[in-house]
């Protein structure tokens, strides 16, 4: 079956998929960071902000389109904390009132920057997935001291994710074989039906799955091979991305 693979791009050669793990992990936390934490930013700062990304897509030879299209997950739910900030300013610039219900162009401000720190946020974290090997990222992690567990939930979680989607997609065939219509009391009992036979199976497989590790002397740790330090490349590379964050920083006002 055909899975749109959330790294997609990972395996590609270009110079930001050749940095280490620990390098690229580093400078999107701290690129995150900043744009979330700084307050009342400027116009100028998020245009800085906002093409950072886009420049990166570039370097690493990630078509742009797909990284927009990636980024629309981030609009359900900081849509619904933007609207929450539209109407809840006290601003008296109303632009538009329906009995309690006041928005302001404060509101409004408030609301786009929200959405545009949630949009950077987003895909700088689709930037790092793919340009980077998801076992590689992993790896990275662990050297970074990130909890063992951690590390596992999210390794199990890629690798099984396919795997169910692959159950969904049976389920969903073998359900249009067998009509999928009538009247929508009959759907939701179909659907509910779904729901509970593909979380027996899901229980069924992590089953399996443990008594396969334990068998095979699972004790919970992950064995790595030795760190290697950063490379001269990589330690630049980093240090270059702090002085761009502090220049970043510097511009917050403006």
């Amino acid at each position: 079956m055909h899975h749109s693979y959330i790294d997609k791009y990972a395996r590609h050669n270009s110079p930001l998929h050749r940095l280490d793990a620990r390098t690229k992990i580093i400078s999107s936390i701290l690129f995150v960071v900043l744009i979330a934490v700084t307050p009342s930013p400027g116009s100028v700062f998020l245009t800085v902000g906002a093409s950072i990304p886009l420049f990166l897509c570039f370097i690493g030879r990630i078509p742009i389109s797909y990284l927009l299209i990636r980024s629309l997950i981030i609009i359900p739910f900081a849509g619904f904390a933007a609207l929450s900030y539209a109407f809840s300013s006290s601003s008296d610039d109303i632009l538009w009132q329906w009995g309690p219900l006041r928005l302001s162009s404060e509101g409004m401000s408030n609301a786009l920057i929200l959405l545009l720190r949630s949009w950077i946020a987003v895909s700088a974290m689709i930037l790092l997935v793919n340009t980077t090997p998801f076992d590689s990222l992993l790896k990275g992690m662990r050297r970074l001291k990130v909890p063992a567990l951690f590390i596992m939930l999210l390794s199990f979680f890629y690798r099984f994710l396919y795997l169910l989607w692959d159950e969904v997609e049976r389920m969903q065939r073998a359900r249009n074989m067998r009509y999928y219509g009538g009247y929508w009391k009959r759907q939701v009992g179909i659907m509910g039906s779904m729901i509970s036979s593909l979380f027996l199976r899901s229980f069924q497989r992590a089953e399996m799955v443990q008594f396969a590790m334990i068998a095979r002397g699972w004790n919970g740790e992950i064995k790595l091979l030795p760190a290697f330090p950063l490379q001269r490349r990589d330690l630049m590379v980093l240090l270059s991305m702090i002085i761009c964050l502090v220049g970043l920083w510097l511009l917050r006002t403006f």
